[in-house]
């Protein structure tokens, strides 16, 4: 990895920021839809102010991103305001996929003013979500495409996983703790099935992008992606907490368990935001060594 500076900086921090507010909002439209029954209206309203927060938060990040991707394309913070540099950077690929993430935002747009949102905001969420699939360090390979349908297959899986995080905090502060306790009993009845996608998508990418498992502590994108593997596993440990030792609390109506899985997800919401941060120095500070 090279010498980091303002610009990398600053482009590692709209990154994470863009992948958040993409990922959680495509998420949360997901989780109003298979849970709409199951919310009380207060909760249901509060997931759909989060949405429209999301949204304006997406759209800014990604233009942001551009900016902060010509600062550092540049070198120096100056690259910001040049305009021919930025201009360049919308009209490569980096500019089409962040028209896309757009389009697919405005596709969302409706889901914050109606109770289950159409079939077209939930278009408009695997749209989102999948965007960053294409351009990055996939489409120097061999055979992209595989490599392309299986990063779109993680990033539902993690945009199923983070967009929950939120709304299941909301939910959790209710006072009927049955009602809480089936939310989060159908999130994790279908997490498990995410779960097995995230784990076996993840392990594919990193055949296709590593030649040697060495590469895991010898080089920078190694250590990087190590990082990141541990706070998966951290992530997950909280989940199986959550789905095998919580929920049935839930269940039997023990407000302990409903206090743990308020700490628990606020644990996997810190965890997460640092697999993001992790993730966007990925893409920015460094390569595979077999792109090096």
């Amino acid at each position: 990895m090279t010498a980091i500076g303002l610009g990398d900086a600053a482009l590692v921090a709209a990154k994470a920021v863009t992948y958040a507010a993409t990922l959680s909002a495509s998420g949360a439209v997901g989780f109003l839809t298979y849970c709409h029954d199951l919310l009380e209206a207060s909760h249901a309203r509060e997931i759909r102010r989060l949405i429209r927060t999301l949204l304006i938060v997406s759209a800014l990040a990604s233009c942001a991103e551009i900016l902060a991707t010509a600062a550092s394309m540049s070198g120096d913070m100056a690259g910001l305001f040049d305009l021919g540099l930025t201009r360049m950077i919308l009209q490569a690929g980096e500019g089409r996929v962040t028209l896309l993430r757009l389009i697919g935002l405005g596709l969302m747009l409706p889901a914050p003013a109606v109770r289950r949102p159409p079939p077209w905001a939930l278009i408009g969420a695997v749209v989102a979500a999948t965007s960053f699939a294409w351009v990055g360090h996939v489409h120097a390979l061999a055979e992209p495409w595989l490599a392309t349908g299986v990063l779109v297959l993680h990033l539902l899986g993690a945009a199923f996983w983070l967009g929950a995080l939120m709304p299941l905090l909301m939910v959790s502060r209710g006072a009927d703790v049955s009602r809480v306790a089936a939310t989060a009993s159908r999130f994790g009845a279908s997490a498990l099935v995410v779960v097995g996608v995230l784990f076996a998508a993840g392990a594919c990418l990193l055949c296709l992008l590593l030649h040697d498992v060495t590469e895991l502590w010898t080089s920078g994108y190694g250590r990087l992606v190590l990082s990141k593997i541990v706070l998966v596993a951290c992530l997950l440990a909280l989940a199986a907490l959550n789905h095998l030792r919580l929920t049935p609390g839930l269940i039997e109506g023990d407000g302990r368990a409903l206090r743990a899985l308020q700490k628990s997800i606020r644990f996997e919401i810190a965890l997460a935001g640092a697999i993001l941060i992790v993730t966007a120095a990925m893409t920015t500070l460094a390569g595979p060594a077999a792109f090096d």
